[in-house]
């Protein structure tokens, strides 16, 4: 979160295989003058954007049997309407292939829907004192000794020790939870009960914060944040199940079909694993490992028994994983790895260059075998340090296992990226998962990174089109619960790099803007390469996988009217799970 192939013929080999090969009989199928079978369904006098070069727009489709039967013209895809044919009209509005985002956290922002939060908003304590108050309404019988929530804090430029947050709340553990999942602001009482004094060592990967003797202030960075997250009151598995089946139909609502989950346990496996043997599993999903840069034997193991007890449950592709190359950029934070020290600000802020989360040789060996074992891997990485020791062991993996290398290798995040390494996403067919909602100008972006940075380094963040143009391939993602996951926000962001909220502040960096074509493959046909699901998804082809989207008219070419986008049918496999009612 911005928190968290064998050299045998491999199952997901035989799968492709077997994609093309429905793929050819469809096809020829769908040459003929008439269909043997009529369609299931067919979508008609719309705008197709196919995704698929071969056939760029289309005015109709059919399915049959969950998959696209035929893409063409009015009149061709008219002889596939039989007695029995559902037929959309769709008025000219815009046919898309089902959106996929490619880092996501699906659960765990379910989990928190019903959660105490702040929305994200930039507010001082005293304007949280309503939020927590009514929170504590919520659980009048809690123990004392039991721990109070409160989620989705800005942690721009945020500052509060545990004597402050003992104003709002003292007689019990109490912690305030920023939206980026890398930073928490507990009380006296939550040091307490944690046992954090001077003597406490920080755990690895993490930072427990201290005043000028040595003793915790209350706030902790990175894995850190786990002692807390380690002592709050755990849901069901039903509730877990039942939040997250809430969370894909409001996901389909928008248009999203196929997610990365973007860092996964068994715990959330478990989850993925209920909701599919209960049927209620629509969303396709593939699944990231969350793991260290451990090469050992031991460890690859578990990894792969972890994959193997998993294995097979519908929708579900367990082939990633995710690794932590740093943190984040902002101030107080400041956990991101950088190539240079941060620049302090009036004495404030860290003046080294930060931490890699990994060792460079053990990273290259984990990546490697990770390669060679059939698994993709999924890196975050914020900082340009970051970024660039992630890409060499991209490329010690490449060299290394030669032409026997199939791994999709991909890196989230890239706050920062020097532009020296642009061109190295295309040398190493490395796919860029931006999350173009950040790319604009707020409090993050500006106030709390670009005094830290200087006005040199200030000009390659988020650097989309930098990488695009450099012939690298660009995918999307939300990371939510950290922001939205509405893809026509992010689009409408990376399209403009503006404010909508804050319209005042100039754009950032508008030279990094994405063209609307690049983005929507970004969603589509190339976040589908980048799963290795393209031979089934991505695009709207004869054979494929039936997931397509219908908006609420033509596209929108402009920032603000592409924001509002709304999707009136989402499909997947050839079945409707949303239909937009009036």
């Amino acid at each position: 979160m911005s928190s968290h192939h064998s050299r045998l013929l491999r199952p997901s080999l035989l799968f492709l295989l077997s994609g093309s090969l429905i793929g050819l009989l469809f096809g020829l199928s769908a040459c003929h003058s008439t269909p043997d079978d009529h369609a299931d369904i067919v979508v008609r006098h719309a705008h197709v954007l196919t995704m698929d070069e071969r056939m760029p727009t289309a005015q109709a489709l059919a399915v049959r049997g969950g998959r696209i039967a035929a893409v063409g013209s009015d009149a061709e895809i008219g002889r596939w309407i039989g007695e029995h044919t559902r037929v959309i009209e769709g008025n000219g509005a815009t046919v898309l292939p089902g959106l996929i985002d490619t880092h996501i956290h699906p659960v765990i922002g379910a989990e928190q829907l019903d959660d105490c939060s702040l929305g994200d908003e930039v507010m001082s304590l005293a304007a949280m004192r309503p939020t927590v108050s009514e929170c504590l309404q919520r659980n009048p019988n809690a123990a004392s000794t039991e721990w109070l929530a409160v989620i989705n804090l800005n942690p721009a430029n945020f500052h509060a020790t545990a004597a402050d947050l003992d104003q709002l709340l003292a007689d019990r553990p109490f912690g305030l939870f920023g939206t980026d999942g890398h930073t928490a602001w507990i009380n006296t009482a939550g040091l307490k009960k944690l046992g954090l004094t001077r003597a406490s060592v920080d755990p690895d990967n993490g930072r427990i914060v201290r005043d000028g003797k040595g003793n915790p202030t209350g706030h902790l960075i990175d894995m850190a944040v786990d002692l807390v997250l380690a002592q709050l009151p755990k849901k069901s598995l039903a509730d877990k199940v039942r939040l997250t089946e809430r969370a894909l139909q409001d996901m389909h609502r928008v248009g999203l079909t196929t997610l990365l989950e973007a860092s996964a346990g068994e715990d959330i496996l478990q989850v993925y694993r209920a909701l599919a043997e209960q049927g209620k599993l629509s969303a396709k999903v593939s699944v990231a490992l969350t793991s260290v840069a451990d090469p050992s034997a031991n460890h690859l193991q578990e990894l792969a028994a972890l994959r193997d007890r998993y294995r097979g449950l519908p929708h579900v592709q367990i082939d990633t994983v995710k690794v932590f190359a740093d943190g984040v950029l902002e101030y107080p934070t400041q956990s991101g790895a950088l190539l240079a020290p941060y620049e302090p600000v009036a004495g404030n802020g860290r003046s080294d260059r930060g931490s890699l989360y990994f060792e460079p040789e053990k990273m290259a060996d984990f990546v490697t075998a990770l390669d060679r074992d059939g698994f993709n891997v999924h890196v975050h990485a914020i900082g340009d340090w970051a970024v660039r020791a992630t890409l060499d062991a991209f490329a010690a993996a490449r060299k290394r296992n030669g032409e026997q290398s199939r791994a999709h290798f991909s890196i989230a995040h890239l706050e920062l990226i020097d532009p020296a390494d642009w061109p190295r996403f295309a040398a190493l067919n490395v796919y860029a998962s931006f999350q173009l909602l950040w790319a604009q100008p707020d409090a993050y972006s500006v106030d709390a990174v670009q005094p830290y940075l200087g006005p040199t380094r200030s000009q390659w963040l988020y650097p989309a089109a930098g990488v695009s143009k450099a012939g690298g391939v660009v995918v999307a993602g939300s990371d939510w619960n950290v922001s939205t996951f509405n893809p026509w926000e992010a689009m409408a962001t990376g399209l403009c790099r503006c404010n909508a909220d804050e319209p005042a502040r100039p754009p950032l960096l508008p030279e990094q803007a994405l063209p609307l074509p690049v983005m929507l493959r970004a969603y589509t046909i190339d976040a589908a390469r980048m799963l290795g699901r393209d031979q089934e998804l991505g695009s709207l082809t004869v054979g494929k996988a039936a997931d397509l989207i219908m908006l609420n008219g033509p596209l929108a070419t402009n920032a603000e009217q592409l924001r509002h986008t709304e999707v009136l049918t989402t499909m997947i496999d050839g079945v409707l799970v949303y239909e937009h009612q009036p």
